[in-house]
């Protein structure tokens, strides 16, 4: 059985929402969302017709930002309260900072918990590279292969 060094795995494994993107950087990237950008998504009441019920509560969260081109999408990342595990959503189509909603393609509503502080952790690091294999991007733009 192979093994690898602390060198090597320093090296595969991302620092920053930056490395996590390691090929075609020239047309992606990653960062947190700003408070500008998440204030250009419609309000949850616009895009309802009918109450929903939560479909989870997150802790621990980051708004993220897809830039692709002039393109920007937003997906949420943190600690599912449930189920006690790191999670992401798909992206975000509609926003509630004052109560606390964000509404997702998928038409699921998660409740935002307690915010994140500082940078993203390494478990959510890897979990976004998980997810952008997931969404089927991860290889096209070098995104470090983290399955589990």
């Amino acid at each position: 059985m192979a093994t690898i060094s602390q060198q090597d795995l320093d090296n595969i494994l991302p620092k920053s929402l930056d490395d996590v993107i390691r090929a075609n950087r020239d047309k992606c990237s990653l960062s947190l969302s700003t408070r500008e950008e998440l204030a250009e998504l419609p309000s949850i009441v616009e895009m309802m017709d009918d109450q929903k019920p939560i479909h989870a509560k997150l802790n621990g969260w980051y708004f993220i930002c897809i830039k692709e081109f002039d393109a920007k999408l937003h997906f949420l990342t943190g600690f599912h309260e449930a189920r006690d595990c790191v999670w992401a959503t798909s992206v975000i189509v509609a926003l509630d900072l004052e109560h606390g909603r964000a509404l997702t393609k998928s038409g699921n509503i998660y409740q935002l918990g307690i915010k994140g502080e500082g940078d993203p952790g390494q478990a959510i690091l890897l979990h976004i590279c998980v997810q952008f294999y997931n969404w089927g991007v991860g290889e096209k733009l070098g995104v470090p292969h983290i399955f589990y």
